[in-house]
């Protein structure tokens, strides 16, 4: 009896493939970014009538900035969920171990209060 070859694990490592680069992608491309907009204001801080104020709005474009490549990596992690969600099959079936997508809040507050802006 021949054995029916599944796509389905493969399709779960793509996801899996998929939503680690668009995490790390992302990552990069914040850093970068940080680095390239922190060169304006660095200047802006050493012209003293306006350093205060570039100062708050150099924190406002952090969060802001921080917070649009936070959406793109949780829609990733959510889009992978969904996708695994959708797939029939068991993964224990396959020999795959069921990744953990469940989205802590608690934690991801946490990491986010441990980091420097």
């Amino acid at each position: 009896m021949s054995r029916k070859k599944s796509l389905e694990p493969h399709l779960r490592g793509i996801v899996d493939l998929v939503s680690a680069t668009l995490d790390e992608g992302t990552r990069q491309v914040e850093g970068v970014h940080r680095r390239i907009a922190d060169i304006p204001f660095a200047v802006l801080k050493k012209i003293r009538p306006i350093a205060p104020i570039s100062s708050a709005v150099h924190m406002v474009e952090k969060k802001i900035t921080h917070s649009a490549y936070d959406t793109v990596r949780l829609v990733a992690r959510v889009g992978a969920q969904a996708v695994h969600n959708v797939l029939p099959t068991d993964p224990a079936s396959q020999g795959i171990a069921k990744p953990e997508y469940k989205i802590d809040h608690d934690s991801l507050r946490k990491q986010k209060s441990g980091k420097k802006s």
